[in-house]
Parts: C-alpha cells; structure tokens; sequence
C-alpha cells in the first residue's frame, strides 16, 4: 500500500520544518511527502527547509502559489493517486503530532472512507444546521463531516474526474466538499479516527477560512454555514 502525507505551506513557514522533523521521526517510513508552497514569496526558506530532510524522508515539493487556497492539497493528491498512491493523509501546518502518527492513521485505513481526527455530525435540519454541529468522538457515531487538518482518505476519489468540478467557493472552505463528494456522490463512510497525541498547536489566525469568514459579503465571499447550505440546496447533500 502506497501512502502520500500533503502538507500544504502558507503563511506560516517556519512550521514546516516542525513537521518534517516530526515525519522524520515516524516509526513506519513507507509514505512520501509531497509539499505544496503557496507562499512564492518565500520559496527559497521553503526550499532550505525541504533540503533539511531530503535525506531522511522522500519529498516531492511544488511553488504553486495560493490562487486556489487549500483546495490545491486536492490537486497534490490527485497527482500521487495517479502516480499510485492508494492512501493521502493530510496533516496541517500546525498540529503537533508523535512518532506513531503514520502507523495510528494506517491502521484504521479501510477503503472507500474518508476518515478524520476532527469530524462532526448536524444535529438540526434547516438553515441553521453549521451553528448546531456537535464534534463527533466515537468511532460508532455518525459522521456528515471530516476535515481535512488531520485525515485520511481512501486516493481513488480524486481520480474521479466530477470532484474537480467542484464551486469556486470550495476553494477555501475544501474540507466541505470532500465531505460532501465523499458521502453524497461516491457513497462513501465518513468516520472519525481516535487519535493519541495529536493536537492542534495554535497559528490559526492566520488560517483561510478565519479571512474568508470576516470578509464583507460585498466581496463575494462566502462562509462554511453558507456553502454548507449551498451543498445541501443546489447540491443535494442530504444530512
């Protein structure tokens, strides 16, 4: 089984080489890295950090620019899937995590399911189902929505051409739509991972969704109770 962990870099740079290190340190070796830099201002820190672990883990690195926010983790995906990678993890910037993570995530592995640490269900249908969301944390309980800061999904999916179809709006909140597409179109399980020492370690003030969420709507921009409505609306997802 071939195993592709995505990270993506934005404004918080100097995270990266934290987790790297952490990578470096993992009890199981058989997974690649592949690295999205979004900041191409700071290309060549990005490239210093890489250089660091080149020796120690395989990487992959692309300057991809920030134009299509962190949905670009997808594209990165779909290029280790079509070059056969059977599981992507997912791990953001600025979650903390212990040498076990790899072997703790690749033992709960089941195909077609897209799993994560962080997962929640709606308890109300209606327009106001986002503000009543309850964090899920039992592996039985069930799950409408993972995200993608700590995740696993089975790699086929982003071989299916309909899920690069998705909104502009998914762009920044694409943590959604691959919940969305996961369940409603390909059927799939959505289930949370128990995980141990594994935390979120601060930084989220500079995360894209808290931006997208303050912006004026005269913007144009669009917020996760908004899009989670589009999804059930226009889209059909049925929760």
């Amino acid at each position: 089984m071939k195993i592709t962990v995505v990270l993506l870099t934005w404004k918080r740079i100097t995270h990266l080489r934290k987790t790297l290190g952490m990578l470096a340190s993992q009890t199981n070796k058989s997974f690649e890295v592949r690295i999205s830099n979004g900041n191409l201002a700071m290309s060549n820190i990005v490239n210093q950090y890489v250089a660091m672990f080149k020796n120690k883990l395989s990487i992959k690195l692309t300057h991809d620019g920030n134009d299509t926010g962190t949905f670009r983790r997808f594209t990165v995906a779909a290029e280790a899937a079509k070059s056969g990678s059977d599981v992507i993890l997912f791990i953001d910037d600025d979650v903390t995590f212990s040498e076990t993570y790899i072997d703790q995530m690749i033992s709960c592995y089941e195909p077609e399911t897209y799993k994560s640490g962080f997962a929640w269900n709606f308890q109300q249908d209606g327009k106001d189902y986002y503000r009543y969301r309850t964090k899920v944390r039992s592996e039985s309980s069930l799950v409408h929505y993972c995200g993608t800061g700590v995740a696993m999904v089975d790699a086929s999916i982003f071989l299916n051409p309909g899920f690069f179809a998705a909104p502009k709006e998914s762009f920044f909140i694409e943590d959604l739509w691959l919940s969305y597409f996961a369940q409603h179109v390909m059927k799939w399980k959505l289930k949370y991972i128990p995980l141990k020492e594994v935390h979120v370690g601060g930084g989220d003030q500079h995360a894209l969704y808290k931006k997208i969420m303050k912006e004026k709507r005269t913007r144009g921009s669009i917020d996760k109770a908004d899009f989670l409505r589009m999804l059930v609306q226009k889209y059909g997802w049925k929760l």
